[in-house]
C-alpha cells in the first residue's frame, strides 16, 4: 500500500499540468450537473411558496365586457364552501408612462382603487418601502415586475398617461403581486389611495371595470364548482376568465428552459470527462509502458498498479467535486434570483433548495470517476515486462501502428503528394486515433452549445421575425385599445380608410367559450372554458400562422391551439360544440396553431360568428394594421397614437414584442452564456492535455525532425494545423447539431407552454463566428500544449 501510494503521488508531482488540468475539467462537469439539479430542484419552488403566502388566486375574474354582475359572481362565490375570493377590485385601464425622461408607451396598466385590508386572497407583500394599510395620497404601489424592469425604486415619480394630460405619482412601495407581476409582462396593477382614484380617475371618460381573484382549497374542484354555478345561474360565465396556468407559467419557463438545457449539457460533459479521464489513462499507461513493465518485473502485482491510478484519480477527484458543489450553489442562486427576481422581497436572497441532490450528484461523479478508472487502468494487467521493455507497448499494439501508418492509403492517395507540415500533422491524428476521436467529439459538442444559444437568443430578440409562428399576428401596427369606452373606432376606422399608406386593417376583440361534457361521456367529465379571439377582417391578411390547415374563413369554423386539441383529442375536419354567449353553437375545426401568449388552450374564430349569436357584437380590443411600405410604420404608428392616446396605444408590432421579450432574452443571456465558456474552456483543457501526452510519446520523432532542421515552430505549426482541420469538422457538425437537433429539447419543455414548433431565426454569420469559437479554443490549445517542442534540445529528445 505504502508502494502504490508513493507512485500515485510521483505521477501527480510528475505531470503537475495535466493532473491539474483533469482535475478542472471533473470541477467543472460537477459545476454544471450540480448547478443544473439545483436550478430543476427550485423550479417553481419560489412561486408556490410566495403563492401560498399571499393565498393566490388560482383564477381571475375580469368584469370588462358587462355580460355578467359583477356583484352576483362575487356573491356567488364568497358563498360557496372551500372556495375564498378577494374583495371586487375596481379598477380603469391606462397606457404608458413616463419616467426619467423616458417615455414608455407600451404598458398596460390598471389603475386599482385599493379596498381596505384584510384581504383573504392575493395579499400584497412588500419588497420595499413602508407598509401601510393603503397608499398615501399622492402615491402608488407597483408591483417588482415594474420596478424591475424599468428600474424604479421607492421615492421615483412616475407621469401617468391619462390621454392628453399625465398624473404624476410617487412610488411609496414596491410589492409583489402574484397574479399580475410575472416577469417579462406588460401588464401591471398600481395600486392608488382611494381618495386619488376618485378625484382623478373617475372623472376620466369610461367606466369602471371589476376584477376578482378566487382560492380553492383544492384547485382540482374548480370544474365542478363551475359547473354547479352554470346549473344554479341557468347560463355559463361569460366574461374573461385567467386560469393559474397562465398565472404561473412565466414563472416557471426561464427556469425550465435553462435548467433542462443545463442538465442534458452536464450529463454530455460529464461523459466527456469520464472518457477524457480514460483516455489519458490508457495514454498514460502506454507513455509509461517500460516504466510498468520494469517496475512488475520487480514484483509489483498487476493490482497494485491498478491501484496507483485509483488513488491518484480519486485524490484529483475528491480535490475537485467540492468546490465545483460549492460554486454550483452560487451560480445557481445568481441564475435562479435573476429569473424570480419578481418573487424577491428586500435585498435577500430567496432560500435555495436542492443542495442536498446536488451533493448525491458530487458523489455519483466521484464514484463514476473512480469505475472509470479501475475500468481503463485494468489495460495495466496485460502488460509483459519483455515486451513492454522491447516496444514500449503490446506486441499486437505495435503491430497494428505500424500497419496503420504504413497503409497504402495513407502513404500514396495522401501522404506523397502532401506538404510536409500537413502530413506531420496528419499522422499526429492518425497515429493517436483515439485522441482525435475525443477532439472531434468535444468540439462538435462545444460548437453546439454555442450555436444553440445563440440561436435561442437570436430568435427571442428577434421576434418580430417569427411572430405569427409564436401565435401572434404578423401586421405591422397594433392600435391596443385602453378605454373601451370612449375608443372612437368609427373615427379611426375612418382615418385609416382615407390613408393611403394603409393597406388593410383588421378588429380583433375576445370572447369566452364554455365547452359542456358530452351526454355520452363519463358523468364526472367536467366543462372547459376557452379563450377565444374574434376577428373582423382576413386572418390571412394579417399574417396569423397554423402548423396545420387554415384559419377560419366561414361562419361555422374553427382554429384551435395545440394544447385545446390534445386535451379534447381533436384533428382537422372534426366538430366542436362552443357555448359562446349561453347559445351553443357548432364548429368544424379548419386549422390547428400554436401560441405561447396563452398556452394555446384557444381557439380563433370570425366575427360573424359571433353575430349569429349577437347581431350587436362589436367589442374590440385591438385594431391589427398594415401598411405599404413597411419602413413608414414607425411614424405612422406615432402620428395614430398621438391623435388616438386618449383611449388608444398605437404601436409597432416590434416595439409590442419588444417590450415583452427583452427581459426575457436578458435573462437567458447569463446562464447561456456560463454554459457556452464553460465548454470553450473544457474544449481547451482536454486538447491541451491530449496533445500533451501525444507529443511526450512522440518525443524522439520529434527530435529527430528537429535534427534534420524543422524549427520548432514549424513542428508546432504541423500539429496545430492538424487539430485545427479535426475541429473545423467537429464546428460543422456542431453547427448542424445546434440548429438542428438541440432545439428540439427546448421543444420538449416548451410544448407545456403552448410551443412544438421552435421558430428559430438563423442568421448564419453570427452562427458561424459562434462556431468557431471551438476551432480557436482547440488551436490556442494545441498550440500551448506544443511549447515543450520548443523547449527541449534535438539532443535529448533522441535520447528519450
Amino acid at each position: 500500500m505504502a508502494v502504490m501510494f508513493k507512485l500515485s503521488l510521483s505521477y501527480l508531482s510528475r505531470n503537475k499540468i495535466q493532473n491539474a488540468l483533469i482535475a478542472l475539467l471533473i470541477l467543472l462537469s460537477t459545476l454544471l450537473v450540480s448547478t443544473s439539479v439545483i436550478i430543476l430542484a427550485n423550479t417553481g419552488n419560489q412561486f408556490k411558496e410566495m403563492h401560498s403566502r399571499t393565498n393566490g388566486s388560482h383564477q381571475i375574474l375580469t368584469f370588462d365586457k358587462g355580460l355578467n354582475d359583477p356583484q352576483t359572481v362575487h356573491g356567488w362565490w364568497a358563498s360557496q364552501n372551500g372556495v375564498q375570493v378577494s374583495p371586487l377590485l375596481t379598477y380603469r385601464i391606462l397606457s404608458g408612462i413616463t419616467f426619467g425622461g423616458t417615455d414608455i408607451p407600451n404598458l398596460y396598466l390598471y389603475m386599482m382603487n385599493t379596498p381596505p385590508p384584510p384581504w383573504s386572497v392575493d395579499e400584497l407583500v412588500f419588497a420595499s418601502g413602508t407598509q401601510h394599510s393603503a397608499p398615501e395620497q399622492g402615491s402608488v404601489w407597483i408591483p417588482t415586475s415594474m420596478a424591475n424592469g424599468y428600474n424604479i425604486t421607492v421615492g421615483d415619480t412616475i407621469q401617468f398617461k391619462t390621454g392628453y394630460s399625465t398624473l404624476d405619482l410617487a412610488v411609496s412601495a414596491i410589492v409583489v403581486d402574484v397574479p399580475y407581476g410575472a416577469p417579462f409582462t406588460n401588464t401591471a396593477r398600481i395600486w392608488m389611495n382611494s381618495t386619488d382614484y376618485q378625484n382623478d380617475l373617475s372623472t376620466l371618460a369610461g367606466k369602471d371595470i371589476h376584477m376578482m381573484g378566487i382560492h380553492f382549497d383544492d384547485y382540482s374542484t374548480n370544474s365542478s364548482y363551475w359547473d354547479r354555478y352554470t346549473s344554479e345561474t341557468g347560463a355559463p360565465f361569460l366574461e374573461t376568465k385567467m386560469e393559474f396556468e397562465s398565472i404561473s407559467s412565466f414563472y416557471l419557463i426561464i427556469n425550465q428552459i435553462v435548467g433542462f438545457i443545463m442538465i442534458f449539457l452536464g450529463a454530455v460533459m460529464m461523459i466527456i470527462a469520464l472518457i477524457t479521464i480514460g483516455f489519458t489513462i490508457s495514454d498514460v499507461i502506454l507513455a509509461n509502458y517500460k516504466t510498468i513493465g520494469i517496475l512488475k518485473s520487480l514484483g509489483i502485482t498487476s493490482r497494485g498498479t491498478i491501484g496507483t491510478y485509483v488513488i491518484q484519480y480519486a485524490l484529483l477527484s475528491i480535490i475537485a467535486v467540492l468546490p465545483g458543489l460549492v460554486l454550483s450553489v452560487f451560480v445557481s442562486k445568481f441564475i435562479i434570483n435573476i429569473s424570480v427576481s419578481s418573487l424577491r422581497t428586500g435585498q435577500g436572497d430567496l432560500p435555495i433548495e436542492g443542495i442536498g441532490a446536488a451533493i448525491v450528484v458530487g458523489l455519483l461523479l466521484l464514484v463514476l470517476v473512480i469505475a472509470f478508472v479501475v475500468l481503463y487502468a485494468r489495460k495495466a494487467r496485460t502488460i509483459e515486462p519483455v515486451q513492454a521493455i522491447r516496444y514500449g507497448m503490446s506486441e499486437s499494439d505495435n503491430v497494428r501502428m505500424a500497419r496503420r501508418m504504413n497503409s497504402p492509403l495513407a502513404n500514396r492517395v495522401l501522404f506523397g503528394r502532401l506538404p510536409v507540415s500537413f502530413v506531420i500533422g496528419i499522422r499526429n491524428l492518425i497515429k493517436n486515433s483515439k485522441s482525435s476521436v475525443l477532439m472531434l467529439l468535444l468540439t462538435t459538442m462545444a460548437a453546439s452549445v454555442l450555436v444553440l444559444g445563440y440561436v435561442v437568443l437570436t430568435s427571442i430578440t428577434g421576434i418580430y421575425q417569427t411572430a405569427a409562428k409564436w401565435g401572434y399576428d404578423n401586421a405591422n401596427i397594433a392600435a391596443v385599445v385602453v378605454n373601451k369606452t370612449t375608443f372612437p373606432r368609427a373615427e379611426l376606422q375612418s382615418a385609416l380608410e382615407e390613408d393611403p399608406r394603409i393597406k388593410n386593417v383588421g378588429w380583433q376583440g375576445n370572447i369566452t367559450g364554455v365547452i359542456l361534457p358530452d351526454d355520452s361521456t363519463d358523468v364526472a367529465s367536467q366543462s372547459t372554458s376557452l379563450y377565444l379571439r374574434v376577428l373582423d377582417g382576413s386572418y390571412q391578411d394579417l399574417g396569423f400562422e397554423t402548423l396545420r390547415g387554415n384559419n377560419p374563413e366561414l361562419e361555422n369554423e374553427i382554429s384551435i391551439g395545440v394544447s385545446v386539441a390534445k386535451m379534447l383529442n381533436k384533428d382537422m375536419g372534426d366538430l366542436i360544440d362552443l357555448y359562446i354567449e349561453g347559445e351553443k353553437r357548432t364548429f368544424m375545426i379548419s386549422g390547428i396553431y400554436q401560441a405561447i401568449s396563452d398556452l394555446s388552450v384557444s381557439g380563433r374564430i370570425t366575427a360573424q360568428a359571433v353575430r349569429s349569436v349577437n347581431p350587436d357584437y362589436g367589442d374590440v380590443n385591438v385594431a391589427f394594421i398594415n401598411v405599404n411600405d413597411p419602413s413608414q410604420a414607425g411614424a405612422i404608428a406615432n402620428q395614430l397614437n398621438e391623435r388616438f392616446k386618449d383611449s388608444a396605444s398605437i404601436v409597432t408590432q416590434k416595439t409590442l414584442l419588444d417590450s415583452v421579450y427583452a427581459e426575457a432574452a436578458s435573462i437567458l443571456v447569463y446562464p447561456m452564456a456560463l454554459i457556452g465558456l464553460l465548454f470553450i474552456l473544457v474544449t481547451f483543457i482536454i486538447i491541451f492535455s491530449t496533445c500533451r501526452i501525444s507529443i511526450r510519446k512522440e518525443s524522439k520523432t520529434y527530435g529527430i525532425y528537429k535534427s534534420i532542421g524543422m524549427t520548432s515552430g514549424s513542428i508546432r505549426s504541423s500539429i496545430t494545423l492538424g487539430v485545427v482541420l479535426l475541429s473545423l469538422i467537429g464546428s460543422m457538425f456542431g453547427v448542424i447539431a445546434g440548429v438542428y437537433l438541440l432545439p428540439l429539447l427546448l421543444e420538449k419543455v416548451l410544448s407545456g407552454y403552448g410551443i412544438v414548433q421552435i421558430p428559430l431565426v438563423l442568421n448564419w454569420w453570427g452562427i458561424i463566428l459562434f462556431s468557431s469559437l471551438s476551432t480557436l479554443a482547440a488551436a490556442f490549445g494545441s498550440w500551448r500544449s506544443s511549447k515543450v517542442i520548443r523547449q527541449a534540445s534535438p539532443r535529448i529528445l533522441v535520447i528519450e
